[in-house]
This record gives C-alpha cells, structure tokens and sequence, in this order.
C-alpha cells in the first residue's frame, strides 16, 4: 500500500464534504469510536455505514470551514494511522484497520 496515497486521498475526500467519497473508505459494516460521538450521539461506538453516514453527514453540515491537513501517516499490517490537522488547530490520530480490499473494517479517533 502507498500509505501517502491513501493518506492524501482520504484526507481529499473529506475535505470534499462529500459524504459519499468519506464511506467510499469503509466496509458496509464498519465500526468507529470516538469521543466526538460520545458528545454528539451519546455513545462512543458507531456501527455500519448507515450509522456512520447519520452521524458524519450533519457534523460536515455543521463545520463548512472543515479543513483537514496531512502531517503524517504510519502503516502497519492492514492498518494505517492518519495523523492530521484541523482547520481549528487541533491536532488528531485517526488510525483504520483495513480489509484486503483496502477499506476500514475499523476505524477510532484519538483527539490531542
């Protein structure tokens, strides 16, 4: 896998806004865990793309200016951790757990 590509591409389409391009990355029955969802839906796992789409289609609404700016990616086996830039300054580790077909499977978010 050319972790730089998958990193520039993933970070591309989120900053598209398109909500399709974003599940484009993960399984149909993919699993996220955050602390944002804590705070937005009061649990901190979302399950499936469906779920997934419910919970990141109106926080992209929310954040019009969302900006996300690559500052470096790791790869490890079938995993990949995305650390990036928001366009607020903070500073987040996304990592993903890949299947063969190189979609997320498993996905969290660690929030500096």
């Amino acid at each position: 896998m050319d972790i730089e590509s998958f990193a520039g591409q993933w970070i591309a389409d989120w900053n598209s806004h398109d909500i399709e391009r974003v599940l484009d990355h993960y399984t149909d029955d993919a699993e996220f865990r955050s602390p944002n969802a804590v705070k937005m839906v009061g649990q901190g796992v979302i399950r499936g793309r469906a779920a997934l789409k419910d919970y990141w289609g109106p926080a992209l609404q929310k954040r019009p200016e969302l900006r996300f700016y690559l500052k470096q990616a790791f790869i490890g086996y079938r995993t990949i951790s995305i650390h990036y830039g928001d366009e607020l300054g903070r500073d987040v580790v996304e990592t993903l757990v890949l299947n063969d077909s190189g979609k997320a499977t498993f996905g969290c978010g660690c929030y500096a």
